[in-house]
């Protein structure tokens, strides 16, 4: 195999012909199109950075408000507690309140009964007392001025005033 140092020469020739003919009109424009890729890339890469810190910004506000939010409920919560505490302790006072004007309304029910059960059973005393008296004496007597008699004289003897007697 001859190597032929024309061919070799020419070769080498055509070789930095080709290279500088490249570097003149396609090198430049080929490394504008790498860098133009390498910027685009970059400046994706930027925009997906960009839209990273975003997004974290607005999961830390989500987690922030979840935990103000989370926080509100609990004390609507405490309030409403409180709330239905205060309302139970009103209701609490106001059957309490009920309850004793029940007792009072009873116990003055209670009194105006003995009171009437008292009237009757005077009524009543007087009225055997007169019986009785008709029956011993034997006649019968002015029942309504004997009655009014028979009544003062327990009158008397109820406060004690029994000198009416004598």
């Amino acid at each position: 195999m001859g190597l032929e140092i024309g061919q070799i020469i020419t070769h080498i020739i055509g070789f930095v012909i080709a290279v500088i003919i490249l570097k003149k009109f396609a090198w430049k424009p080929l490394l504008s199109i790498l860098e133009e890729r390498r910027n685009k890339i970059k400046s994706e890469f930027d925009d997906l950075e960009q839209e990273r810190k975003k997004t974290e910004k607005l999961y830390d506000d989500y987690q922030t408000k979840l935990k103000e939010i989370d926080s509100l409920a609990r004390t609507k919560i405490q309030e409403a507690s409180r709330e239905g505490q205060t309302l139970a302790n009103e209701i609490k006072e106001e059957a309490r309140k009920e309850a004793k004007q029940i007792v009072t309304r009873t116990r003055e029910e209670i009194q105006r009964d003995l009171d009437k059960a008292k009237v009757q059973l005077r009524d009543d005393v007087v009225n055997m007392t007169l019986e009785i008296t008709e029956r011993v004496i034997g006649q019968k007597l002015d029942r309504e001025k004997d009655k009014e008699l028979v009544a003062q004289l327990l009158e008397d003897m109820k406060q004690g005033n029994v000198e009416g007697l004598g």
